[in-house]
This record gives structure tokens, C-alpha cells and sequence, in this order.
């Protein structure tokens, strides 16, 4: 009894090493009194144990949980490849849209310098206030 007690003693001081540990659980367990100690070492025993399977759903959990972001992340990634992409193909487009229109611009300036080069050599002197644009065997183009 007396080392039952000097036991319980280093164990609330937190002194006893794991093999006294276990020599008090058994004398208190196996005693006949009913203590404190006897229903806390008894609710330690019976609920310490890891349920089976426990580490392996945990592990699964955290592994579902890591393939989630893992996944959440790809998909990011692709999106913003895709989006990339069509910015991409837009910007490419338009600018030949842009680099076409001007080229008609040009041209059409040039058919107009051209027209107007033509009107000024085919128009008679007497009437220069009018400007002949076109002139064909049906058609004449002239701008007062």
C-alpha cells in the first residue's frame, strides 16, 4: 500500500517512468476499492485504444484534401491558358483587320491622287474651275 501511494505521488508530480506507470495501473486496477484513480485509469483503458482503420482514413482524408487543391490548381492553370490563348488569337486578328483597313486606306488615297493627277491633264484650260474625275465613252465624272 505504501508503495501504491509513494506511485500516485511521483505520478501527480509527473515523476514516474512508463514502467511504473503500468506497475500502478494494474495495482489500482486490480485492487477491490472503488477510487478516483481506479474509474480514470479505467476510462484510459478502455478509450485509449486507436480505433482500426483510423490512421487510414486520415491519411486518405488529407490525401483527398492535397488532390483537391492539386486539381483546383490545374484547372486554374488551364483556364488561364485558354484565356491566354484567345487573347492571343484576338490580338493576332485584329491587328491584321487593322493592318488590312489601312492598306485599303492607302490604296484608296492613292486611286484618288492618281484620279485627281488624270482629271488635271485631261481638262481643258478654258475651264478649269471644273474637275474632271472620270471619263469614259458613256460615263464623265466632273465636280464643280
Amino acid at each position: 500500500m505504501k508503495t501504491k501511494n509513494n506511485l500516485l505521488d511521483k505520478y501527480y508530480k509527473g515523476e514516474t517512468s512508463v514502467e511504473e506507470e503500468e506497475q500502478l495501473k494494474t495495482e489500482i486496477l486490480s485492487g477491490e476499492t472503488i477510487s478516483a484513480e481506479k474509474d480514470i485509469f479505467g476510462y484510459y483503458r478502455e478509450s485509449g485504444f486507436v480505433p482500426n482503420g483510423l490512421e487510414e482514413s486520415v491519411f486518405e482524408g488529407f490525401q483527398a484534401h492535397l488532390q483537391k487543391k492539386k486539381n483546383r490548381r490545374l484547372w486554374a492553370y488551364k483556364l488561364t491558358s485558354v484565356a491566354a490563348s484567345i487573347l492571343i488569337i484576338m490580338g493576332i486578328f485584329i491587328g491584321n483587320k487593322i493592318a488590312r483597313n489601312q492598306q485599303l486606306e492607302n490604296n484608296f488615297s492613292l486611286m484618288e491622287q492618281a484620279l485627281q493627277q488624270v482629271s488635271e491633264s485631261i481638262q481643258p484650260e478654258e475651264e478649269r474651275e471644273m474637275l474632271v474625275l472620270w471619263v469614259d465613252d458613256e460615263v464623265e465624272i466632273i465636280i464643280n
